[in-house]
């Protein structure tokens, strides 16, 4: 922010220093929260769901393989659930936000309301990965219980 705003001690007002330095801001903001990082979800997703059944193929005839094959279904499940939500999440106030920037005229009092109204939408994507892990799985439930039981014990 402050590349982009520069402080006028007569005025007492920020002002912009240049509309080169906030179109950079604008477009690398669009870029990294709203095309690549949900691209990279989805490709590391994928990547790590095709590991988990390449290495299930390999232990299939060990003992433990039915409740391991269970957990990486668990997991799979999970990883699709959350990459799919945070997508629902995030893309509406993505996409309000490009229309908002390239096209000013969008900048009605409806369209801002909406606006504002994606952005606390878009906030619910910081907790519910918890809380998806903690009330959908057993095994998830069960580790976090796990680990508050360690760490009391080790406080105590």
């Amino acid at each position: 922010m402050l590349v982009i705003y520069n402080w006028n001690e007569t005025n007492r007002l920020c002002q912009l220093k240049s509309n080169v330095t906030i179109y950079i801001y604008i477009f690398s903001q669009i870029f990294l929260y709203y095309i690549l990082a949900p691209l990279l979800m989805i490709i590391f997703g994928f990547l790590t769901i095709s590991n988990i059944r390449r290495k299930s193929m390999n232990l299939i005839y060990l003992t433990k393989s039915m409740r391991r094959r269970r957990t990486e279904r668990q997991l799979t499940r999970m990883l699709l659930l959350q990459v799919g939500i945070h997508l629902i999440l995030i893309l509406p106030f993505g996409i309000i936000y490009c229309m908002n920037v390239l096209k000013p005229s969008t900048r009605t009092s409806n369209i801002l309301a909406v606006r504002y109204i994606l952005l606390m939408w878009q906030q619910l994507d910081y907790f519910v990965s918890f809380f998806l892990y903690f009330l959908s799985g057993r095994v998830y439930r069960e580790q976090l219980l796990y680990l508050l039981k360690f760490n009391n014990s080790y406080h105590t």
